[in-house]
């Protein structure tokens, strides 16, 4: 084994020792992602306070589950926000209700909206 063969295979003993040291931290940070979008779901409902105006109540919109973030518009200045989905989509339990919590007073879209938010469709993520 001449000097060359040496280097190029210490080269890809590194190369493959960052790929996999990589790809387990981007593991980790994936599963803390999870568990932190699912500690704050916990206490806040998955829906805006405003109906899907062609349903009379609100709408899910099932993204895949590796979405992490959801951009919001605004018609004005700086309304334009970027925020984390925290729900996860799962069936209802058998017997369940809607989902959209007990007496909760919704809104119609206003004859004018002035934010996405304001349609009534929640980004929620997919299942696994």
């Amino acid at each position: 084994m001449n000097k060359l063969e040496l280097r190029l295979g210490l080269c890809l003993l590194a190369a493959s020792f960052v790929t996999t040291f990589v790809a387990t931290e981007d593991a980790k940070a994936e599963g803390r992602y999870d568990r932190w979008a699912a500690r704050h779901a916990r206490g806040m409902s998955w829906h805006s306070q405003y109906y899907h105006t062609a349903t009379g109540m609100p709408v899910a919109l099932v993204v895949p589950p590796t979405a992490r973030m959801q951009t919001s518009w605004g018609w004005g200045v700086a309304q334009n926000t970027m925020t984390p989905i925290y729900h996860q989509f799962r069936r209802s339990y058998p017997g369940d209700d809607t989902g959209i919590g007990g007496g909760a007073e919704l809104m119609p879209t206003p004859n004018a909206p002035s934010h996405t938010d304001q349609f009534g469709v929640n980004y929620i993520r997919g299942p696994y």
